[in-house]
């Protein structure tokens, strides 16, 4: 099976026969995340998780572009940013489900105790890409506050 970086480096070159631009486009910005992920980790290759936490950081700021563009009514930043979104979540993992989310909470707060920063990197270690941030921030707090 091969790498995410190896099937996104067959995509873009798909993609780039077939003169699709704007999937031209959004795997470059790929590519480059992931070349200057590498550069500051100072490795030659990235293995998988690290290539979806670039992909997820990505996908992270095409989201608050798209909450920028409503709210500032551009609608050709907004189509743009939803057509590169798609294009990104589709070499992220599925979400996990807010129980899944939960259980991990548990999961960490029983690892590593109940201090929050630790319980978050735990968690988003654990989900891989497969988590929003700001989700699992909040499934913390009520976990704190609430202890079971």
């Amino acid at each position: 099976m091969p790498t995410l970086t190896e099937r996104i480096e067959a995509d873009y070159k798909t993609a780039m026969k077939a003169r699709d631009r704007l999937r031209v486009d959004a795997l470059r910005l790929i590519k480059a995340g992931i070349q200057r992920a590498a550069i500051e980790k100072r490795q030659p290759q990235l293995d998988d998780q690290s290539v979806t936490q670039v992909i997820a950081q990505q996908a992270k700021q095409r989201r608050e572009t798209i909450e920028s563009a409503k709210g500032a009514g551009r609608q050709d930043i907004l189509t743009q940013a939803e057509a590169e979104l798609a294009i990104l979540n589709a070499y992220l993992p599925p979400p996990l489900s807010e129980d899944a989310l939960r259980k991990l909470v548990d999961e960490a707060v029983a690892s590593v105790g109940t201090a929050q920063g630790p319980i978050m990197k735990y968690v988003m270690a654990k989900a891989a890409g497969a988590a929003d941030g700001k989700l699992v921030s909040r499934l913390v707090s009520e976990r704190l506050k609430n202890p079971a």
